[in-house]
């Protein structure tokens, strides 16, 4: 577990440094964080490192504790995409600021409908992930605490309603 958070929240601190002050609205970072034995939370950010897309994403307990690999691309006037792999699952994020259309997985979205997300069965082989859009959050920039968990602890029905949509397939 500390592997993941170590590993994305650096690329989250890194990333941003790259950009330049111009660059007010466009992926320029990822980070990821941990929330429980069942989920992880991943999200692409600006040069501000104020999160533009919020993704947690749910499995089986435990299946996030693993070795993942890192990669992501991020450029200056074009679209921003990030990706975490281990043997367990692939998550993925791509978003293009200027078209406001947003990839989660391989689910198509557009951000002024929904810039915060579910997906259920992460880690399932044998189930389809589902995809769940969560609406349109302000969404805080991390500080002290990780912006998933500053998000969760902002949104008391945001939680409440992942907690629903996680309780109901776990049963």
């Amino acid at each position: 577990m500390k592997c993941l958070s170590l590993i994305a929240v650096s690329i989250a601190l890194v990333a941003p440094a790259i950009a330049g002050p111009e660059e007010s609205f466009t992926v320029s970072g990822v980070g990821s964080y941990p929330i429980s034995q069942s989920i992880v939370s991943m999200w692409l950010a600006g040069p501000d490192r104020h999160p533009l897309l919020m993704v947690y994403f749910h499995g089986p307990a435990g299946w996030h504790n693993t070795k993942w690999k890192v990669d992501s691309k991020f450029e200056k006037g074009k679209p921003g995409w990030a990706e975490l792999q281990s043997e367990k699952a692939t998550l993925r994020l791509w978003m293009n600021t200027e078209t406001g259309d947003a990839e989660v997985q391989s689910g198509k979205f557009k951000i002024r409908e929904s810039n915060t997300f579910l997906v259920l069965h992460t880690g399932e082989p044998l189930i389809s992930e589902e995809i769940v859009p969560l609406g349109v959050f302000d969404i805080p920039a991390s500080k002290e605490r990780p912006a998933s968990v500053l998000l969760l602890s902002g949104n008391p029905k945001l939680d409440e309603r992942i907690n629903k949509e996680t309780k109901a397939v776990e049963h």
